[in-house]
Formats: C-alpha cells, sequence, structure tokens
C-alpha cells in the first residue's frame, strides 16, 4: 500500500456512514483524507489540496460534475462511486471510471490506482517524448476552452492556438511543471492574448 502513503484523498459522499467507512478504510492504508466533504460547495474547498479524489455523483440532489470537472482541469485523478448507470455522466465525463457502490472498497481502491496510474503515465509519457502524442490531454483542454469561449468551434481554436504557443515555448517549461498545468496557464494567456480574434 506504499502508494496511499501521504496521498491526500478528497472523498466527496453525503452518506455519512458510507463516507465515514470510506474514509477509515483508505486512511488506514495511508491515505490523508481530505473530508469527506457531504455537500458540493465543501468539496470546492479541498479540490485543488488532493493528489486524487472518489466522487460520489449526487451529492444532496446536487449534480457532482462541477467538482469533476475542476479536477479534470487540474489533472487530478478521480472515480465515480455510485448507484447511477453511465448514461447520467456527462459525455466529456464517461472516460473516467465509475465504480458501483454494491462493487465494495476493494473494487474502488484497485480503480483509484489504475486512475492514478494513467494520468501518471500520460504526464510522464508526454514529458519524456515531445512527440508523444497529446490526445489524452484534448478532452481537459477543450473543457476548458469552452470555459473561455461558449462556442465548440471558437473553444477549439483557442486549444489549437494554445498548443502552437506550447510548441513554440517547449524549451521554456519548467522541468517540475506538470504538462497539463501549464498548458492550461498558456490557454489562459492565449485568450486574454488572442481570444477575441477566435470568436465564431
Amino acid at each position: 500500500m506504499q502508494q496511499l502513503q501521504g496521498m491526500r484523498l478528497l472523498i466527496v459522499e453525503d452518506e455519512i456512514l458510507l463516507a465515514g467507512d470510506l474514509a477509515d478504510y483508505f486512511e488506514e492504508r495511508g491515505a490523508v483524507i481530505l473530508g469527506p466533504a457531504s455537500t458540493i460547495e465543501a468539496a470546492q474547498c479541498h479540490v485543488s489540496s488532493a493528489n486524487a479524489a472518489i466522487l460520489d455523483v449526487n451529492i444532496n440532489g446536487k449534480m457532482v460534475f462541477p467538482i469533476a470537472d475542476r479536477l479534470l482541469a487540474l489533472g487530478i485523478p478521480f472515480v465515480f462511486f455510485s448507484s447511477y448507470d453511465e448514461d447520467i455522466i456527462p459525455t466529456h465525463l464517461r472516460h473516467v471510471d465509475n465504480v458501483r457502490k454494491s462493487g465494495g472498497r476493494h473494487a474502488l481502491l484497485e480503480t483509484l490506482f489504475v486512475a492514478r496510474r494513467r494520468t501518471q503515465d500520460e504526464i510522464k509519457g508526454i514529458d519524456g517524448d515531445p512527440s508523444a502524442d497529446v490526445a489524452g490531454l484534448l478532452p481537459e483542454l477543450r473543457l476548458r476552452a469552452r470555459h473561455y469561449l461558449d462556442g465548440r468551434a471558437a473553444a477549439d481554436r483557442l486549444v489549437e492556438q494554445t498548443l502552437l504557443t506550447a510548441i513554440d515555448l517547449a524549451d521554456r517549461k519548467p522541468p517540475d511543471r506538470d504538462t497539463l498545468p501549464w498548458l492550461c496557464d498558456l490557454m489562459d494567456r492565449t485568450f486574454r492574448a488572442v481570444g477575441h480574434q477566435l470568436l465564431d
């Protein structure tokens, strides 16, 4: 369980007994628990501090997808832990693993490790090889671009311009900076510089 030692794990779950059980289970294995958060507002406070997250889909009548979107934008791995079928999850989030609550804690643990490893491998692959495929980051970049520009075509142009800027500045990327947050910063700068030119 060395992979869990010191990991800051955000748990977003409104069923008190289940939330406590999950917290105990992962804490016993070395994780540092953020929360458990029983509201969307409480969860928002912990997102930027998390290394990984477990999200129930429905939190006291509110969908957890704004939290999922923030985690996605920050490159923080997470899994859904719910009783809902996949069709309730927005299309842009359906690549995220959805562990059924009936699957139990062990299934959740295994899936969370897979999600973390997949995210870490994608980042390492891109950082280690400038020619590596960035397709794995495109959903996150497109989602972030939609926060800046409403039109899908305009948002995709912002992603394209961001990637072109990244190519130009690749030699200036701090070696200890993860790729996704670096690209998100570049997108913010790109939008401020040329965003008005990208409108439909």
